[in-house]
C-alpha cells in the first residue's frame, strides 16, 4: 500500500493503476472520489482507462478509506484542494494529465481549475490538460433548513461529526451496486459543518469563472440524482464556452453514472472524448 504525507502531516493512502506498456502511455487520468466512498472503488474504470493506454491514479481524502484524518472532516477549508495538488505532484509523468472528480470529488476538481482563473493563484493550485466531472456536487442540493443549520453551525461547531443525510440506494439503479456499497466496510456516512461548508462554497466559485473557462472539459451528470442537484451542473454548461465544455447529460441515471447499467455507453463518452489528447 502506497502512502504520502498531506501538507499538514496527514498520512493519505495512494492508489496507481499503470498502463500496460508504460513506455507509450497517452498520459495520466488522476481520479478524485466522491463523500463517504474510496479509490479503490474506481478499479473498473481505471481498468478499462488503462485498456485505452492510460496511467490512473487517485486517493482517499483524508477521512476517507484508507487515509488518516477523522472520518468526514477536514483541517481547513483548502485541505482537500491541497490534497490534490500533493498527489499531483507524486503522480504526474509525461504526456498530458486529467482530473477526473465524481460528487463531492467533481466540486473539488472544479474549484481546483477555478483557482487557475483566478488573478492570485493559491500555493496549491497546478495547471491541468483536462478536465472530466462526472455528477459534480455544483449545486449539493441543501434544503433551506440544511443552509440555516450549516451556518449556526460552522462557526460553531465545525468539526461536529454527524450523518452526511445520503441514502446507498441513491448511488445507483444496480442492486448490486448499492448492496456491495453497503457491505464495504472503508464507506461511511460522516460529514462535518466545515466539510460541507468546502462542499457548498465550491459550486458558487465555479459559476462565477464559467464564463471564462479555459480547460478543455467533459461534464456529464445524471438526470435522476438524487445525492447531488442536476440543476448544478446545467447551470454550469450553460454559462461555460461551448467550445470548450462538453456537456453530456444522462437524464434517467442516478448518481454514479460510471456504476449504472448503462456505463458502458458512459465509458465510452468519456473514452471518445480523451481522444483529443
Amino acid at each position: 500500500m502506497e502512502t504520502f504525507l498531506s501538507t499538514d502531516g496527514l498520512k493519505l493512502h495512494l492508489r496507481r493503476w499503470p498502463a500496460p506498456d508504460p513506455g507509450s502511455a497517452r498520459g495520466t487520468v488522476q481520479i478524485v472520489h466522491g463523500l463517504g466512498e474510496h479509490i479503490g472503488r474506481y478499479a473498473w474504470l481505471a481498468a478499462r482507462l488503462n485498456a485505452a493506454g492510460w496511467h490512473v491514479a487517485g486517493h482517499d481524502h483524508r477521512g476517507h478509506g484508507r487515509s488518516e484524518g477523522a472520518r468526514g472532516s477536514i483541517a481547513a477549508s483548502y485541505s482537500l484542494l491541497a490534497d490534490v495538488s500533493a498527489v499531483m505532484d507524486h503522480v504526474r509523468g509525461r504526456g498530458p494529465l486529467v482530473l477526473l472528480g465524481h460528487s463531492m470529488g467533481g466540486a473539488v476538481a472544479a474549484r481546483f481549475v477555478a483557482e487557475g482563473l483566478s488573478r492570485s493563484t493559491a500555493r496549491w493550485a497546478r495547471d491541468i490538460d483536462g478536465l472530466v466531472l462526472s455528477s459534480p456536487a455544483l449545486d449539493p442540493g441543501m434544503s433551506s433548513l440544511q443552509k440555516l443549520a450549516l451556518a449556526l453551525l460552522n462557526p460553531l461547531l465545525p468539526q461536529l461529526s454527524m450523518g452526511n443525510g445520503l441514502k446507498p440506494q441513491w448511488v445507483s439503479r444496480d442492486p448490486a451496486v448499492v448492496a456491495d456499497y453497503i457491505a464495504d466496510p472503508l464507506n461511511h456516512d460522516r460529514i462535518t459543518p466545515r466539510l460541507a461548508r468546502c462542499i457548498a462554497d465550491a459550486g458558487p466559485v465555479v459559476m462565477g469563472r464559467a464564463a471564462g473557462w479555459r480547460v478543455p472539459t467533459l461534464l456529464m451528470w445524471a438526470g435522476a440524482d438524487r445525492c447531488v442537484a442536476p440543476a448544478g451542473s446545467a447551470a454550469f454548461a450553460a454559462a461555460a464556452p461551448s467550445s470548450v465544455v462538453t456537456a453530456q447529460p444522462w437524464p434517467a441515471l442516478a448518481h454514479e453514472i460510471f456504476n449504472e447499467p448503462e456505463r458502458e455507453q458512459v465509458l465510452a463518452r468519456l473514452l471518445g472524448w480523451l481522444q483529443r489528447f
